[in-house]
């Protein structure tokens, strides 16, 4: 049936002989491209989407979507992993309620372009893309982008979401959890190999950490860093401004850390989290080597 008719249309084309137009050439300039329906709903669906952190409005979300919705998506990191897999409706539903229950978790979602459209009767598609970024405790966490590709249905006087699939791919790691590996450099004392969320890929970091016993109590030397650790538990120190002050001098304590530790490892781990990578780690996964 397709090609009998794909045979005519050309058999037609080739038998009619071009007119000439009479068209002035201002008449024949392309009227104002009118935004489709679908993409004016693809906006609207995306803004809705972007605001949701801030609404917690999950009707809001699913309203576009078909309650037989189904969904292929793909995810990749900056480090190279990715994941493929599938949802529904339900599916979609408790990732918005997860999302809407994180706690100081904000998500900037942003359309970028409508790259394609497609529309007839009753259904139609739409591929646009769009900016992200994770936000968290007011720094931001993740960025990436996306590419989505939106199939509609009509019913009735209304367009669903009938299908979607999404290409989700991290671009910027700046906070997240971290990795160590932790070696024993000699009896008593440490070297800590960090693995730190850096942008577009992760770093490794090397730290010492030399188990000391002065007159004023037990030491901490890391780097040019030197830290009380208390016989209750706790860990204090004054941060060195300069890099040439003797890393063996304690002076007053300035600032203490969150919490009392009972041995080596929980003192390293401790040190690394709320010192060296504050900004970096949202928590610190540690292997003994």
């Amino acid at each position: 049936m397709l090609m009998a008719a794909c045979f005519y249309f050309v058999q037609t084309a080739s038998a009619q002989q071009p007119k000439k137009s009479s068209t002035s050439p201002a008449a024949a300039t392309p009227k104002k491209v009118v935004e489709s329906e679908l993409r004016k709903l693809t906006t609207t669906f995306v803004e809705t989407y972007g605001k949701f952190t801030q609404t917690k409005d999950k009707a809001a979300v699913l309203k576009f979507m078909y309650e037989k919705v189904s969904a292929s998506l793909f995810n990749a990191n900056i480090s190279g992993k990715y994941r493929v897999f599938s949802g529904d409706y339900q599916a979609f539903d408790e990732y918005l309620t997860k999302l809407a229950n994180a706690e100081n978790l904000n998500l900037v979602y942003k359309l970028t372009g409508i790259a394609a459209e497609y529309t007839s009767d009753d259904i139609g598609s739409v591929v646009y893309t769009a900016d992200y970024q994770m936000e968290r405790e007011g720094s931001v966490w993740e960025k990436g982008i996306e590419q989505v590709t939106l199939v509609f249905k009509k019913f009735g006087n209304d367009w669903k979401i009938v299908y979607y699939n999404t290409i989700n791919i991290e671009d910027e790691k700046l906070r997240g959890d971290c990795f160590c590996e932790l070696f024993e450099s000699k009896p008593g004392n440490f070297v800590a190999k960090t693995t730190v969320p850096g942008g577009r890929g992760y770093n490794e970091d090397l730290q010492t950490f030399e188990f000391l016993q002065k007159p004023e109590g037990r030491v901490i030397r890391s780097g040019n860093q030197v830290y009380l650790w208390a016989e209750s538990g706790e860990i204090s120190y004054t941060p060195q401004r300069d890099a040439k002050t003797n890393p063996t001098t304690i002076s007053p304590a300035a600032i203490t850390l969150s919490k009392a530790v009972a041995d080596k490892e929980q003192a390293i781990m401790l040190i690394l989290q709320e010192v060296n990578y504050k900004e970096s780690c949202a928590n610190i996964k540690m292997r003994r080597k």
